[in-house]
């Protein structure tokens, strides 16, 4: 097997998990599989310079991600607020308080640094573990813990 065959093999092995790290910056699947495409561009032309073929899931990631976040900073999908909640038979000035809460959240998720929107959205949407965050995210354990704990308190404020 050749080097490059081994590397498509990596890219075929890696893709769930690039997608899904894709979906929760961009927060769309279409958005998600274009950035991984534009990444899996990049890693191919620059497969030479990866020096530990070890490594080859968290250099993805950092492509990943990088692509993602010009991806989102060209469209601005993160100052979207999604529509009205609809549930029937709920006071009015119930749904719009939770509205405006909503929006306050969503808000102060927006202003948090991304790698810590990335975390929060491994841990709680996609049930990683705090070990294959931090491979993602090319930090410890422990820094995924303080990141999720520093997220926790500042979306708890905003609702305060």
């Amino acid at each position: 097997m050749t080097d490059d065959a081994d590397f498509t093999a990596s890219l075929t092995r890696y893709r769930p998990t690039m997608l899904t790290i894709a979906r929760a910056i961009t927060g769309d699947r279409h958005d998600a599989e274009d950035a991984v495409q534009a990444a899996y561009l990049r890693a191919w032309r620059k497969r030479a310079q990866l020096s530990d073929p070890d490594a080859v899931n968290s250099w993805l990631g950092t492509i990943v991600r990088r692509e993602c976040y010009a991806l989102v900073r060209a469209r601005r999908k993160w100052t979207e607020v999604p529509g009205e909640i609809h549930r029937t038979s709920v006071d009015p000035a119930e749904m719009v308080t939770a509205g405006e809460s909503l929006r306050q959240l969503l808000r102060a998720f927006s202003r948090l640094p991304k790698t810590d929107q990335l975390v929060w959205y491994l841990k709680f949407h996609e049930n990683f573990r705090y070990r294959e965050i931090a491979t993602i995210v090319r930090s410890s354990e422990g820094a995924v813990g303080a990141r999720l704990h520093r997220t926790r308190i500042a979306l708890r404020e905003a609702l305060s």
